[in-house]
């Protein structure tokens, strides 16, 4: 058969093996949900996208001052500043590192083991390492975008700062690019080792790797804690950047990583080249490890992993479940089953319990080594200030938890939320009882965490009686506003609880909940600094609040925070129920 030029050009860009044919045919794939997912964001709500452009413009403005307000108070230390700015550099990208490891194989190991999607893919004519790849590819997205987010302020911020040449920012880009992908890798291999190796123990694997993260960032912060000297002197920088020399081996990716940046902002271009070569190169290397081990650890691990379910339960757990029951007795027995079932759920899920671990256990962290920091050493006013803050992030950390966890509650229920409207209970009655797991975890971990930074203040009575207080106010809105915004807002086709924090109604939901805190803690801390600071510095008391009008501006803050916590309260919760009440099954 005689075949013209234009024919054989058409067919040398077809593959012909059946790999490439099934690569081809996943990448069109991604493409086509790609663009459908981008019209669908455009063709929604404006209001949508707007608040998210809006909060994002502003989180990254926020860092960005944060961060080039720290590179100037670093640069009038003209004589260490290249060293810590590279130890600050090193330490940042190890940190990214480890979170990129821990959250790929988490995004990774639910995408290729436990989704429909991969169940479907694994019955086409597909080889095993092409399903791996379209999976990991937007894995690797979800996980790395955040940082992205993250890390951009910081290193505009620097560039500025050094005055660096325009190229540097573009080749950060490539730096990232190529970053992101070891730790990916990496963590997509532990994935797939993890599930045909501990099909059974995937949970209690991932507890261990985050208990051992953990303990090692509490021995590390200790020792920071403990570095002699004064603070910011030669001896106790000199202290402390030893340290912190363990980020500096040459091995690691994230010191190529911090070494190639640095130099591009010096406007070193052949060291800047060689590190990213290097990172290039590993990128590459990783990403290949990882296509190899699924090619030959994929299907049989799938295998193992679904094989290994079973309706087993676990009796370890009754004793805890029934001191549950007891403690909760006054709540109707049905609305304790349904809280049963939330507080059995997080409990079983990693992604929530262990994020949970993570960020409280760090703050309690940063609480016991207060004194350490000589904070409970200072003025009445120094110390009214710094509780405040401390319990203006534990808020705010609170409010990304019921966004991301509480939130999603009932959207969660997915197909089988049908079964709610047929239970032997009233509706709102459901609602009520979420309302009430969720206050009741947030409650217990959120009160020992400010009382716990009162005592190493060693701040009075009735200052950790309104601490106390505005914990419970703050607790019992942000739950409220979690549930009842859920039920209004619910995406009931969605089963990862990410993206429904990430969504339209999740995105509102912070921004309330960050309004809310706003509210409160301003309302209660003004009247406060008003009052120490003019205990703080006598020649300015005649123009801030005496005795008198602290205790009478105070009341009159109490009664205003309770008035916006009740409403906060109420009405989301009121507007989740109505609608919840109207919802077809």
């Amino acid at each position: 058969m005689n075949t013209t030029p234009e024919t054989s050009r058409r067919r040398a860009a077809v593959p012909s093996t059946p790999s490439g044919r099934a690569a081809r045919a996943l990448g069109v794939l991604r493409w086509r949900l790609f663009k459908n997912t981008v019209r669908s964001l455009f063709a929604g709500s404006r209001l949508r996208m707007s608040m998210i452009a809006v909060c994002s413009a502003i989180f990254w403005v926020g860092l960005f001052g944060l961060f080039f307000g720290g590179f100037q108070f670093i640069a009038s230390y003209m004589s260490v500043a290249d060293e810590i700015v590279e130890y600050l550099f090193s330490m940042f990208f190890l940190s990214l590192l480890i979170m990129l490891f821990f959250s790929t194989g988490i995004i990774v190991y639910a995408g290729l083991f436990q989704s429909r999607e991969a169940s479907f893919l694994l019955s086409l004519p597909a080889p095993s390492d092409r399903v791996f790849a379209y999976k990991f590819t937007e894995a690797l997205g979800f996980s790395s975008w955040g940082f992205v987010l993250l890390g951009s302020p910081m290193m505009v911020a620097y560039g500025i700062t050094v005055e660096a040449e325009p190229a540097y920012y573009v080749v950060f880009f490539a730096f990232l690019l190529a970053f992101v992908m070891i730790p990916g890798c990496l963590g997509a291999v532990a994935a797939v080792l993890v599930a045909n190796y501990f099909p059974k123990r995937h949970k209690v694997v991932l507890g261990l790797g985050i208990f051992a993260i953990v303990a090692t960032i509490a021995v590390l912060a200790i020792g920071v804690m403990e570095t002699p000297g004064e603070a910011l002197t030669s001896d106790w920088l000199s202290g402390l950047l030893g340290q912190l020399a363990f980020s500096q081996h040459p091995l690691w990716p994230s010191r190529w990583m911090s070494a190639g940046l640095l130099a591009a902002a010096r406007g070193e271009w052949p060291e800047c080249r060689h590190y990213l070569m290097i990172l290039t190169a590993h990128s590459g290397v990783a990403y290949l490890l990882a296509a190899v081990v699924a090619r030959d650890l994929y299907r049989q691990g799938y295998s193992r992993v679904q094989g290994g379910r079973s309706a087993r339960r676990i009796a370890g757990w009754y004793a805890l479940d029934a001191l549950f029951h007891r403690a909760l007795f006054f709540i109707p027995r049905p609305i304790r089953l349904l809280i049963l079932k939330d507080l059995r759920t997080f409990r079983r899920d990693p992604a929530q319990w262990s994020q949970f671990l993570i960020f409280f256990g760090l703050l309690a962290l940063y609480f016991v080594n207060i004194r350490r920091l000589r904070y409970d050493v200072q003025s009445a006013y120094w110390r009214n200030l710094v509780s405040f803050l401390n319990l203006a992030v534990t808020a705010l950390i609170l409010s990304t938890f019921t966004s991301r966890f509480i939130f999603p509650l009932l959207s969660l229920e997915g197909r089988n939320f049908w079964v709610l409207g047929l239970l032997p209970l009233k509706r709102e009655a459901i609602l009520w009882g979420k309302f009430v797991f969720a206050s009741g975890i947030s409650l217990v971990a959120t009160e020992l965490l400010v009382v716990l930074s009162d005592m190493m203040l060693r701040m009075g009575t009735a200052m950790i009686a309104l601490h106390m207080g505005m914990v419970l106010v703050l607790c019992l809105g942000l739950s409220g506003i979690s549930v009842g915004l859920g039920a209004r807002l619910p995406d009931l086709r969605e089963t990862d609880p990410s993206k429904i924090a990430a969504g339209f109604g999740g995105t509102l939901n912070l921004l309330v909940s960050l309004v809310f805190i706003f509210s409160i803690v301003t309302a209660l801390a003004l009247p406060c600094h008003l009052y120490f600071a003019g205990q703080e510095q006598t020649e300015i008391s005649a123009y801030v609040l005496s005795f008198e009008s602290f205790r009478f501006w105070l009341t009159v803050a109490i009664v205003v925070s309770l008035i916006v916590g009740a409403l906060g309260t109420i009405v989301p919760l009121r507007i989740g129920i109505k609608a919840f009440q109207r919802m077809e099954f």
